[in-house]
C-alpha cells in the first residue's frame, strides 16, 4: 500500500529556504515551492495543501495577503509564517489572520520538524471534524447519533412510523437512548408543533399516587383532594404520552393501563364517568417483559397490546462505529471550545463495553470537557477514568482493596504465605455461595468437583 505523503507549499523568494526543505521534507512529504506571488491562486485552486509555509516579505509583496488569501479559500490548511526578522506586530497580524504557527531565518531544523508535524496533526483533526460535521448535517433532520448499521436501521423504523398513530414499545438497556427515541417518535409527528408530548417515569412515582397522575380525580374524591387534577393521558389528548420504566408499573394499575389502551378513554377518581380520548403511548422498559411475564409481574395481555410495534435499541458496545460522531456531538453540544481528542485517546474509549451505554459517554465526556486543560485530549486524561474496571460485573470475584467490606480480603504480612492464601481462598469461596443459589454451581463455576467442594467447606466452617 503507497504510504501517505502530505503535499507540502513552500511561499519564499529565497532559494536557500528551498533547499532547507527539499532537505528536511524529502522523505517526509511532496512539495511545491513557488519564489513569488503571481501564480499563487491558481496554485491554491488546482491543489489541496496539507500544510503551507509563507514568508511575509516575497518581492514587495506582503505575505499576510497571502495567508488570508488562502485561509478564504482552504480554512483547514494550517499556516506557518516565515520572516527573516523578529517583526512582532506582523507576526500578530499572522496570527489573527489564522496562521498557526512562526518561523525565523535562518530556520531551526529541529523546530522547522517540530511544527511540521504539529501542523499534520492540527491538518488531520480538522479534516477529520470537518467530515463528522458532514454526517452531523446529513442526520440534522434526526436527533439519533450515529452510522452504524443498527443504528441506521433504527432510524429508518422511526422513520417508517411516521404519520402513524401507533402504540410503540421501545427496549433497550439502561442509558442507551430510549427517551431520545421516544422524541423523534414525537417531533417527526409534530409538523404543526402543537401536538402535547407528555413524559412519566413510572418507578418515580409512589404506587399509591400512580392512578391520580395517570387518570386525574376529582375535588375531594379522596382525602388530601383539595383540588381537582387532570391526569397525564388527558394532557396528552391529541398527542403522545411517553411512559418510561414501564415494567415497573403495579399489577392493578397494568389492569387499568390495558383498558385505557383498548378503548381509548379515562376514568378519573371520583368522576363516575369515562372521557373518551385521542392519543399514542409510547411505552420503554429494560427490563425483559416476556421474562416478567413468566414470573406474573407483567400481565401478558398487556405485553401483547403493547408490543405491536417494537423498537429495540442496541448497546453501545454492539455499534462502536457510533463513538466518534457521538463524542462530536456531545463536545459541540456542551462546550463552546472546541476539543480534540487523540488517536490514543480515540482507541481507548474505542476499546471500553461501555456497560452504561450512551449515558456514560456523555458523562466522561462532561467531565473532560471540565477539567482537560487546553484544547486536545490526550491518552493520559482517558485512563483517570479506569474504563476496564466494571464494579456492576456480576460475577466478578476481583479480591478488592482493603477495609470495603465483609468479603474482602485482607494480606496480614505477619502470616505465612500458606496461611494467606488459605485466608484468599475461603474468601472466594464465600463470595461464591453469595452468588450462586446452588453447591453444584458454585463447584462448576470453581472448577473443582462437589465433593471437594463440600470437604472445603467444612474445613473452612462454611455453610
Amino acid at each position: 500500500m503507497r504510504q501517505f505523503r502530505p503535499k507540502c507549499l513552500i511561499v519564499d523568494d529565497d532559494s536557500i529556504v528551498s533547499d532547507f526543505f527539499n532537505f528536511i521534507l524529502a522523505d517526509k512529504a511532496e512539495y511545491i515551492y513557488l519564489s513569488s506571488v503571481e501564480n499563487f491562486s491558481s496554485t491554491i485552486r488546482n491543489h489541496v495543501f496539507d500544510i503551507a509555509f509563507i514568508d511575509l516579505h516575497i518581492h514587495g509583496h506582503s505575505g499576510l495577503n497571502l495567508i488570508q488569501e488562502l485561509k478564504e479559500y482552504a480554512p483547514n490548511t494550517p499556516i506557518i509564517a516565515i520572516s527573516s526578522t523578529q517583526e512582532v506586530e506582523k507576526v500578530i497580524r499572522a496570527f489573527r489572520l489564522g496562521a498557526v504557527d512562526f518561523l525565523t531565518k535562518p530556520i531551526n531544523e529541529d523546530l522547522a520538524k517540530q511544527q511540521f508535524r504539529k501542523a499534520l496533526h492540527l491538518k488531520k483533526m480538522a479534516d477529520s471534524y470537518e467530515i463528522l460535521s458532514d454526517k452531523t448535517r446529513e442526520i440534522s433532520n434526526s436527533i439519533i447519533v450515529g452510522d452504524h448499521f443498527k443504528t441506521r436501521q433504527l432510524k429508518e423504523d422511526i422513520a417508517q412510523l411516521k404519520n402513524f398513530e401507533l402504540d410503540t414499545l421501545i427496549t433497550g438497556e439502561s442509558g442507551c437512548g430510549k427517551e431520545l427515541v421516544a422524541k423523534e417518535l414525537h417531533r417527526q409527528n409534530n409538523s404543526n408543533r402543537d401536538r402535547p408530548y407528555i413524559t412519566l417515569n413510572c418507578s418515580a412515582i409512589p404506587s399509591n399516587l400512580m392512578e391520580s397522575i395517570l387518570f386525574g380525580h376529582e375535588k375531594g374524591s379522596f382525602t388530601g383532594a383539595v383540588t381537582k387534577q387532570i391526569g397525564k393521558f388527558e394532557l396528552a389528548n391529541g398527542g403522545d404520552i411517553f411512559l418510561d420504566e414501564i415494567g415497573t408499573l403495579p399489577l392493578d394499575l397494568q389492569a387499568k393501563l390495558l383498558r385505557t389502551l383498548q378503548e381509548r378513554e379515562i376514568e378519573p377518581i371520583g368522576l363516575g364517568t369515562t372521557k373518551k380520548l385521542n392519543f399514542r403511548v409510547i411505552a420503554a422498559t429494560n427490563e425483559n417483559l416476556i421474562e416478567m411475564v413468566k414470573g406474573n409481574n407483567f400481565r401478558k395481555d398487556l405485553y401483547f397490546r403493547l408490543n405491536k410495534v417494537i423498537l429495540h435499541i442496541p448497546p453501545l458496545r454492539e455499534r462502536k462505529e457510533d463513538i466518534p460522531q457521538l463524542i462530536e456531538y456531545f463536545i459541540k453540544k456542551k462546550s463552546k471550545i472546541i476539543k480534540t481528542i487523540s488517536t490514543d485517546a480515540m482507541d481507548l474509549l474505542m476499546e471500553h463495553n461501555w456497560p452504561g451505554n450512551v449515558r456514560e459517554l456523555e458523562n466522561i465526556i462532561d467531565n473532560l470537557l471540565i477539567t482537560t486543560r487546553g484544547d486536545f485530549i490526550e491518552k493520559s486524561h482517558i485512563q483517570k477514568f479506569n474504563l476496564g474496571f466494571n464494579p456492576f460485573e456480576e460475577h466478578s470475584l476481583a479480591v478488592q482493596p482493603m477495609g470495603k467490606s465483609q468479603d474482602v480480603y485482607l494480606l496480614d504480612m505477619a502470616k505465612s504465605l500458606e496461611e494467606n492464601l488459605l485466608n484468599c481462598e475461603k474468601c472466594i469461596i464465600e463470595k461464591s455461595l453469595g452468588v450462586f443459589k446452588k453447591k453444584q454451581e458454585v463447584a462448576d463455576h470453581l472448577g473443582i468437583d462437589r465433593r471437594t467442594l463440600s470437604r472445603k467447606l467444612n474445613f473452612f466452617g462454611l455453610k
